[in-house]
């Protein structure tokens, strides 16, 4: 097995994990982070509203975004994104969600946004 196909598959492993997990993994930002340099690691500065119900549309605000390939809601569900630049992605809360953290893939790991989002009752 190659060096590059062991990270992968270690790749793999920690994003499946990951996806099941509703808490942040391992309390980190960017998992596999080695491949991107600090300066074009994606961070997640902001995210409003913070709690809404079902169709709420979100605001996710940070540095580096474009790099983020997925958006997923907890427990596991991918949600199409509209990316505003560099700075901005906005999603819509997906039916099923449930509260937690929102997930952004990129082609080296997961980002937890470390802020929760609070799915609430419709009215």
């Amino acid at each position: 097995m190659t060096d590059r196909s062991l990270k992968f598959t270690a790749f793999l492993t920690i994003a499946c994990i990951g996806l099941l997990s509703s808490a942040p993994l391992a309390g980190m930002d960017l998992l596999g982070s080695e491949d991107l340099g600090p300066a074009f690691k994606p961070a997640v500065t902001a995210m409003t509203p913070t709690a809404g119900p079902v169709g709420t549309q979100v605001t996710i605000k940070g540095t580096n975004l474009s790099r983020v390939t997925r958006v997923v809601f907890n427990p596991n569900l991918t949600v199409k994104a509209t990316w505003a630049g560099d700075n901005k992605i906005q999603v819509t809360v997906p039916d099923g969600a449930k509260s937690g953290p929102i997930m952004l893939e990129t082609h080296v790991g997961i980002i937890s946004s470390r802020l929760a989002f609070k799915v609430a009752a419709a009215e």
